[in-house]
């Protein structure tokens, strides 16, 4: 039986799946326990923000509010967040970054860095800027946190936007 390529492998979403489940296996074996990009995610916005609820990292990170429970229990548990009583409402609890956190942030971004020059080897440095460009336009025709600070609504968040732009030149 011939394997040939199926209608999928013209579809850039089914690309983009496959690209990322590439990404995620070469990152398990290049950096075994190391940090997984929610748990990254989450601590980033910790610490370039925080303190934050757990609320206001969800709608930072546009994360299901559930599902960022578990990860935060995760980063709790590691020692790289730690829930402190907000002084200015005693009802909700504020998430801090630990410095522990902030030296595993510093890095599982190196670590990013590497998993990106092996996941991207193949491509030449202006090619992989395209790709970025080509990845940023689309992210930011849906979502204005990736649009550049020109094109932005007046009043959206500035640093949110750079900070993503920062990591995916990475």
């Amino acid at each position: 039986m011939e394997d040939r390529p199926g209608p999928l492998h013209e579809s850039p979403t089914y690309l983009m799946f496959e690209l990322m489940r590439l990404a995620r296996r070469t990152s398990a074996r290049m950096f075994p326990g190391h940090l997984r990009m929610p748990h990254m995610l989450v601590l980033e916005c910790v610490a370039r923000l925080g303190p934050l609820s757990q609320r206001e990292v969800a709608e930072h990170l546009r994360m299901d509010p559930g599902d960022l429970v578990g990860v935060v229990d995760a980063l709790e548990e590691a020692g790289s967040v730690r829930r402190r009583r907000d002084p200015g409402d005693r009802r909700r609890y504020a998430l801090e970054a630990t410095e522990d956190g902030r030296l595993a942030l510093g890095t599982t971004l190196d670590d990013r860095a590497r998993l990106n020059e092996a996941l991207f080897e193949p491509l030449s440095p202006d090619e992989l800027r395209l790709l970025k460009d080509l990845m940023l336009r689309v992210l930011a025709h849906h979502d204005h946190r990736f649009a550049c600070p020109a094109s932005r609504p007046p009043g959206q968040d500035t640093a949110a936007g750079a900070a993503r732009r920062d990591r995916a030149s990475s």
